[in-house]
């Protein structure tokens, strides 16, 4: 294999890890770009960097952009807000002025993004089903990700693919360890009405769909990565409550956490039904296509 260079920011994040650990394996070079000043590599491919000043590497393969504050991390303040916008909209804007400042032109570029792009059903009947032609929304979540999404194609000199990630699962990170322990603790199962769609995928998944999508020659820009099946947020915890051989029966009242959340609530108590549609047409097979699958291999 030659020697081919991957820069991934958001190299410290919970999806970035796993990525750089597929990335090391498949024999690439990587550039993790971290906040954590002096980070220290074990690995002789991996490179830590934690400013674009701070690389000399000028022949760049690939770029991977999945920098960004957790949006679930505290509350959406207008302050937060604001981080929140930073971190992705900044420093995609800064990822692409170095890339231009240095002449470095990339086969590709893969950016984030989510599915709370598509907002959410007002009147909370989740009949639809969106697909990557669907629009965004006049609220929070969805104004980020359509600001974000901008940034990263704003300069059609560059190769860019858009992934909309959904809940990524997996046994060591992200969200699924904090939905699964009030289940552990035989208390909460149904949040709010429970029929709001969850929509997910498996971080193998995930990795898997990025080196396809870093590769394919299908001409979408924009992916949805999310699992092909429809799943309601009561779905989630009867399989998971199964699996774990569980029987929670206090629901969580819908107004408790508008009341504690605000308008972040609408992260967990609606949404939309996602489908990735994109990916189907480029002939990408999920490996983890129901959430039986995915939550057997995490949790059996």
């Amino acid at each position: 294999m030659p020697q081919l260079w991957v820069l991934v920011t958001g190299a410290t994040g919970f999806i970035g890890q796993h990525l750089i650990c597929a990335l090391l394996e498949q024999g690439f070079y990587v550039l993790g770009l971290t906040r954590q000043q002096g980070k220290k590599s074990d690995h002789a491919n991996l490179f830590w960097v934690s400013e674009f000043s701070d690389i000399s590497q000028r022949n760049i393969d690939y770029v991977i952009n999945l920098a960004g504050e957790n949006i679930g991390a505290s509350r959406w303040s207008e302050a937060r807000k604001q981080q929140l916008i930073a971190s992705r909209v900044g420093t995609t804007q800064a990822l692409f002025n170095w890339l231009r400042e240095h002449n470095i032109q990339p086969k590709r570029i893969i950016s984030g993004s989510a599915v709370g792009f598509y907002g959410i059903d007002p009147t909370e009947q989740w009949q639809k089903n969106c697909t990557e032609q669907d629009s965004s929304q006049a609220i929070f979540m969805s104004e980020l990700c359509q600001q974000w999404e901008a940034m990263a194609l704003s300069d059609v000199h560059f190769d860019v693919r858009i992934l909309r990630l959904g809940v990524v699962l997996a046994a060591d990170g992200g969200i699924l360890p904090q939905m699964l322990n009030p289940i552990r603790w035989n208390m909460v199962g149904r949040i709010g009405s429970g029929q709001q769609p969850f929509a997910w995928v498996h971080i193998e998944d995930v990795l898997r769909a990025i080196m396809f999508v870093l590769k394919t020659d299908h001409p979408a820009k924009i992916y949805n990565l999310v699992a092909p099946e429809r799943t309601s947020q009561q779905q989630f915890v009867q399989i998971a409550s199964q699996l774990l051989k569980k029987h929670p029966i206090f629901p969580l009242p819908a107004w408790v956490l508008q009341f504690l959340l605000g308008e972040q609530s609408q992260l967990v108590l609606n949404g939309q039904y996602v489908v990735p549609e994109e990916l189907t047409q480029a002939r990408f097979q999920f490996k983890y296509d129901t959430l039986q699958k995915a939550l057997s291999k995490i949790l059996l």
